[in-house]
């Protein structure tokens, strides 16, 4: 019984990952199999049962489902030769240029010279008695941290602070039991003067993980690049892309996305800085209210007030950091985020995203109108159908892109904060049921104010995944960004059909628009 239900595991994986191998502008071998409408049928009868054998748990605020996978498959090739590979190497083998180059990391600056010149070597033996191994799990550890330079650089996390979870500590370094343990007194404690990283050291089950954050000599201070040398290190950074991989493949979304993928086109570093310089002479003005600045030859301490701008050079960072080794594989996002996918779409400057072309045409994005407050009113027993920004904005008599700025944050604040907020006396007056049991969850819940935005997230991604579910059995992909979904111009009007039809479906009342480039 355990070795055919493996049988039907591995079948399965592998009829996702064919329908991932489709030939791309750039790549193309013609792929052929004899067997893929029997094997098709096959997988139809068994995915239940493939499906109801997964856990569900948490590494690094990322959800993964564990399955049993065998690492090795057998794929058709065009030449007709059986080649024993894994659907993972294969999505590799098949377009070497798209995904996050497996040996590349990116690290904080200076910090190399520092493990390997000002660093206790008696604490580096006790990580690994090679020092060159030793040094590149110290690096390795050090790159999970990346991200909150982009955060800190954006004004968006100041404090540098990121949570990691021991057990992906424990996957990631598994040479020892306590690898990851060592490495990070390496990084606390291996310097005279300072440190690398400071850690919190406090938990609370289901709600806080460790807190880390890089110390004050490299806190914002830039990113490198740096490719894995050693054999070990390397072969830690596959395996954790390979369960990354695999633990995310029987998401809809994250599935569609590496089908889609191979179709879209990324502006040039040299286009993204003319359309930056372009946006910025035009007065630009980002979803968040900032204004699009260039810093020149200034630093941003030369503004009075640089929190009020979105300067370019920062964008440019983030847009290279997530694009130039390749695409990130996308990821579940934690119980947190609602399950909220992260890719590199996902995270880059929307006017960056926005020159992106599907099949060398200009992309269309297909948003849905006011989503978060319908899902509220959804949600908490409202009274209100289709309500707007602009509706609102009437009300209240202020800007409709002040409207739109408050809903980012709005739902997601503490009951006082909310209260300091324009829009409580347009929701008060309006809602006070809604606001009332609203309220009423924040300070009820273990989670407090924050468990309102975590609900919200979570129907705005089961609605996504239905829309991309329907668009897939049409034979469309099509590209993510939380509550919008980006498309070829010939697939827009069926994007808008489905999508309007779905939020119905799901109780929400509001409809989509579609944004052409």
């Amino acid at each position: 019984m355990a070795q055919a239900m493996e049988t039907l595991q591995n079948s399965n994986v592998q009829l996702k990952i064919q329908s991932m191998l489709v030939p791309t502008h750039k790549h193309s071998n013609n792929q052929t199999n004899h067997n893929y409408t029997k094997q098709l049928n096959t997988y139809k009868q068994t995915t239940s049962i493939y499906q109801n054998t997964s856990t569900n748990y948490y590494i690094n605020d990322v959800r993964y489902t564990s399955h049993a996978y065998k690492q090795s498959n057998t794929i058709q090739t065009s030449v007709s030769e059986e080649l024993t590979i894994s659907p993972y190497d294969y999505i590799y083998v098949k377009n070497p240029l798209l995904l996050r180059r497996q040996n590349l990391i990116y690290i904080p600056a200076k910090v190399e010279y520092v493990l390997k010149n000002r660093v206790s070597k008696r604490l580096m033996k006790a990580v690994h008695h090679d020092f060159e191994v030793a040094t590149e799990l110290c690096l390795l550890y050090l790159s999970l941290l990346t991200s909150t330079y982009f955060e800190y650089i954006k004004g968006e996390n100041e404090d540098g602070w990121k949570s990691l979870k021991s057990d992906y500590l424990r996957q990631l370094f598994r040479v020892e039991i306590n690898t990851y343990k060592a490495v990070r007194e390496v990084l606390e404690k291996g310097l005279k003067y300072g440190n690398i990283i400071e850690c919190d050291h406090k938990s609370a089950r289901g709600i806080k993980c460790f807190g880390h954050r890089l110390g004050e000599d490299f806190l914002g201070k830039g990113i490198v690049q740096y490719w894995i040398k050693t054999d070990l290190v390397r072969h830690l950074c596959k395996k954790n892309q390979e369960r990354i991989f695999y633990q995310n493949i029987d998401n809809p979304i994250c599935r569609n996305l590496i089908d889609f993928y191979p179709s879209i086109k990324l502006p040039s570093y040299e286009e993204a800085l003319a359309r930056s310089k372009d946006l910025v002479k035009n007065g630009y003005i980002t979803k968040k209210g900032k204004r699009l600045k260039s810093l020149g030859k200034h630093s941003k301490s030369y503004f009075k007030d640089p929190a009020i701008y979105s300067f370019i050079e920062d964008g440019l960072k983030t847009y290279q950091y997530l694009t130039e080794g390749g695409l990130e594989l996308p990821k579940v996002g934690s119980d947190y985020s609602g399950g909220r996918i992260v890719d590199s779409l996902t995270l880059m400057p929307s006017y960056i995203r926005s020159m992106l072309t599907i099949n060398e045409e200009p992309i269309v994005e297909c948003d849905y109108s006011c989503l978060h407050p319908n899902i509220a009113i959804a949600i908490y027993g409202g009274s209100i159908n289709y309500l707007t920004h602009q509706k609102i904005a009437d009300e209240l008599t202020i800007e409709v892109k002040d409207v739109k700025i408050e809903h980012l944050s709005f739902f997601n604040k503490h009951p006082k904060d909310m209260e300091r907020s324009p829009l409580y006396t347009y929701y008060i007056k309006n809602e006070p049921e809604m606001m009332k049991k609203l309220i009423q969850e924040k300070y009820n819940n273990p989670r407090k104010h924050k468990i309102t935005s975590q609900i919200m997230f979570e129907k705005e991604v089961s609605i996504i995944t239905d829309v991309i579910i329907r668009l897939s059995k049409e034979g469309i992909k099509v590209g993510y960004v939380y509550d919008a979904i980006l498309c070829s111009p010939k697939d827009a009007q069926k994007a808008k059909e489905v999508m309007d039809k779905v939020v119905i479906e799901h109780g929400v009342k509001t409809i989509s628009k579609l944004n052409y480039n």
